[in-house]
């Protein structure tokens, strides 16, 4: 848990307007601070708490220094940088007139920058300090670090960097010291605010080839160097404090995997513990603790708990988090501390860190920018609930959410209740804030088309940064798609069965047959419900459709005895086998799954050995499935094989294709009294095809269309085209399919 407080009312909102600051020095007259209170965002405001008494300013403020009266920050507004100053004593705010400003670390002194002109003004009374052109201090000098009323920059004397102080004398005069004590030939330096009367210096040197980092406190009323200290390898991004008993500093000894080192004043144990992959760090010291933590958090799509602002003891024992994340940290004059960042219980602002009863460092919220540190959902809009038909709404489900922050993974999940295939969808990081939109286009994860039936979703957002809970969302639906003739595993398309030489059978879903190439493919496992037997016990397979009056498809199988058993459909599996009667081994062929009679089931012809063939007409009764037998007519052993395809051809209703032994095609299209009109020649060269059986609407265009396997196991789709003038297409390889379950033994139906 988070080491923090709340303020008491020492910052009313009430008391944010302060007087106006008339601010004159040296007989310039600066223009009048107008002390003007930021508007507030408010977004999220519902998910912080206890922040009644916290100063308001806008999202992305940062602090900038603080001193005994009071803080600079700043925050855009539009393109525009605005700077404020706060009391401490009251929490009024000044907005700043104009041009940037920064600060003299600890001390109530802002420096304002008018091009190359530098003017120091005391906060605490107004007053104009000092007013110097950089450009004319005797040479050609860069600044690196605003003190208090003095400056520290950097010049180029033949081809070296030399660093000088320069500081006010009694006259208010610039006067020019030139920092000693540094090695010669130390390059790359860097300069940090200390304690007062001290600044940090991080520099390089090479000896033999071999890179030296260092560390060293430079003593600003002598301008010399007093203290150094070897470091491994330090960066740009190298964060440092000095205490009076102590001096902390971030190393980098691997790429971006930051340290923390902390030696006492004088001495030469480093104490180093490691903070984890990094690129920016903070580091304070305060008292007997370091305070520390990577920096970037809350806009970070990297998950660490490094993060988190940390407070550890130097004389050893448990750390204290006190924020989770900090963007900076500045140090006050009383060695608190202010730093930018935020708690998932009070969300983003300025924070201030001071000892609590026991001398542990705790954070009170001081300035809150309304926005929340966690994750928090803006708008949404869900999956639809209820009973959704998928014939109906295009094919596709949306659903989308919105967070206040961009960096979050989002992962949505539609689990099938009955059966737990399911389909996952991730959303990554956003570089900006826009909705999470998600479309199931109502397949199954692989691309199975999903079943009918209840259906769960869950919907999690997880912060990319590990700071704060996931947001969960949950919902159900149920989908009811229409089931079709050849549908097997209840998802509303045809399925190709296939018997394998094991004696299992499998339903193959056509939409991932006839999908791209190399598809990966899914089957559901039809059980033949006969106890230590497979499919192998039967030597005729059918799929007639519909045919005992539950909605699902059913099979026909005959067993080597003649006798022949019906499969009642129940979705994704077969009800118990039904006894439909014995005798059948007089037949030679068997055709089932068109509705010859015209009245909206499936029927049954059946071709005796001398040619004759029967009529099975189907009764919608699982019990007794097929009634009597009626003849249709003889003549029919020219052909080697019949097969049902539904209504392929536009007829009034269900039709037959024969193949003659010289391999010819012919279509029977159904009048839809149990007869058939004459026979159309539908193409000749079908005797190189093992298999050709009807395929239900494979393509769902509302017309029945065939399969035929030619002798090597490569499959065909030709599809109807409701003409019996020319009832398929030309036939199309179906790569999905090709060589599916073998050849030989293989029954495919």
């Amino acid at each position: 848990m988070l080491h923090t407080r709340t303020h008491g009312h020492r910052y009313g909102l009430a008391v944010a307007v302060t007087a106006v600051l008339g601010v004159t020095a040296t007989g310039l007259a600066t223009p009048a601070f107008a002390a003007t209170p930021p508007a507030s965002v408010t977004a999220g405001a519902d998910q912080l708490t206890d922040q009644q008494d916290a100063l308001t300013m806008p999202a992305g403020v940062r602090v900038a220094g603080s001193g005994p009266t009071g803080f600079l920050s700043s925050f855009m507004e539009g393109s525009t940088r605005v700077y404020t100053w706060t009391r401490h004593q009251d929490g009024a705010q000044t907005t700043l007139p104009g041009t940037p400003y920064g600060a003299a670390a600890g001390t109530d002194i802002v420096i304002r920058a008018m091009g190359t002109t530098r003017t120091h003004i005391d906060m605490s009374t107004g007053t104009e300090l000092m007013t110097y052109d950089t450009s004319t201090l005797g040479g050609t000098y860069t600044p690196k670090l605003y003190l208090d009323t003095g400056l520290i920059a950097l010049t180029n004397v033949n081809n070296q960097e030399e660093p000088h102080l320069f500081s006010q004398d009694d006259q208010g005069r610039l006067v020019d010291h030139k920092l000693t004590g540094l090695p010669e030939g130390a390059t790359y330096l860097r300069f940090a605010a200390g304690t007062p009367g001290t600044v940090i210096v991080h520099y390089l040197t090479q000896a033999n080839g071999v890179d030296q980092f260092r560390v060293a406190l430079v003593d600003t009323a002598s301008a010399s160097v007093i203290e150094t200290y070897d470091t491994l390898k330090t960066t740009l991004y190298s964060a440092s404090a000095v205490s009076p008993t102590h001096v902390a500093w971030i190393e980098w000894p691997d790429y971006n995997k930051a340290t923390l080192a902390v030696v006492r004043r004088g001495g030469t144990e480093i104490e180093r513990t490691p903070l984890g992959e990094a690129y920016q760090t903070t580091v304070q010291l305060m008292g007997d603790w370091v305070v520390s933590g990577v920096t970037g958090g809350v806009d970070s799509n990297i998950s660490t708990a490094d993060y988190t602002l940390t407070a550890r003891p130097l004389k050893g024992g448990e750390t204290v988090d006190l924020l989770d994340h900090a963007t900076n940290t500045t140090r006050s004059s009383d060695g608190s501390l202010i730093a930018t960042g935020g708690t998932v219980g009070q969300g983003e602002g300025l924070y201030r860190i001071t000892p609590d009863e026991t001398g542990t460092p705790a954070a009170s919220l001081l300035v809150t920018t309304g926005v929340p540190t966690a994750l928090v959902l803006k708008e949404e809009t869900p999956l639809p609930s209820g009973v959704i038909d998928r014939d109906r709404n295009g094919g596709s489900l949306k659903a989308s959410w919105t967070f206040v922050r961009h960096n979050a993974r989002v992962l949505l999940t539609i689990r099938h209740t009955a059966t737990g295939k399911q389909w996952t969808s991730s959303g990554g990081t956003r570089s900006e804030i826009v909705p999470y939109a998600f479309e199931w286009d109502g397949t199954f994860s692989g691309g199975l088309p999903a079943y009918n039936g209840d259906y769960t979703w869950t919907m999690t957002a997880k912060p990319a940064n590990g700071i704060g809970p996931d947001i969960v969302r949950t919902g159900g639906f149920t989908m009811a798609r229409a089931v079709r003739p050849h549908d097997f595993n209840d998802n509303g398309t045809s399925d190709l069965l296939i018997r394998d030489r094991d004696g299992q059978l499998r339903a193959y879903d056509s939409s991932q047959l006839l999908g791209p190439s190399r598809t990966e493919l899914n089957s559901t496992l039809l059980s033949n419900g006969i106890d230590g037997t497979g499919w192998e016990v039967y030597d005729r397979l059918l799929a007639p459709g519909n045919l005992g009056g539950s909605p699902q498809a059913d099979i026909l199988a005959r067993d080597k005895s003649g006798v022949l058993w019906l499969h009642p459909g129940a979705g994704r599996a077969l009800a118990p086998r039904v006894r439909i009667g014995a005798g059948w081994q007089i037949y030679d062929k068997l055709a089932a799954g068109s509705d010859v009679t015209g009245d909206g089931r499936p029927d049954l012809v059946a071709t005796d050995k001398t040619g004759v063939m029967y009529l099975y007409k189907g009764t919608g009764n699982a019990s007794a499935p097929l009634a009597n037998r009626t003849r249709v007519g003889a003549g029919w052993g020219i052909y080697n094989q019949v097969t049902a395809v539904g209504n392929a051809a536009g007829a009034p209703a269900g039709d037959l294709v024969a193949r003659d032994k010289a391999g010819v095609l012919w279509m029977y299209l159904g009048n839809g009294n149990g007869t058939f009109a004459s026979r159309i020649r539908v193409g000749g060269g079908w005797q190189g095809y093992a298999d050709v059986f009807g395929f239900g609407d494979a393509d769902r265009d509302g017309i029945a269309d065939l399969m035929a396997y030619d002798i090597y196991g490569a499959p065909y789709l030709y599809k109807g085209t409701g003409s019996w003038r020319a009832p398929y297409a030309s036939r199309t390889l179906v790569n999905n399919a090709y060589g599916l379950g073998g050849s030989g033994t293989v029954t495919r139906f």
